[in-house]
């Protein structure tokens, strides 16, 4: 059984780039609500579609 490909060179360091990226910051406050609003209102609008779809299957058996 062949592994080639899967084995890489490796000198326990992280891969080449990795000390150039800033690490990311967590959205504000104010970022996180606006966030999990929009959430609940696309959650909402697919309970919406479910209730939807539930009645039409009720309605044509």
């Amino acid at each position: 059984m062949s592994r080639r490909g899967t084995w890489r060179f490796y000198f326990g360091l992280p891969p080449y780039g990795y000390y150039f990226h800033k690490p990311r910051a967590l959205p504000s406050k104010e970022e996180y609500l606006g966030m999990l609003e929009d959430y609940k209102k696309e959650l909402e609008e697919e309970i919406k579609e479910v209730e939807r779809e539930i009645e039409e299957t009720r309605a044509n058996p």
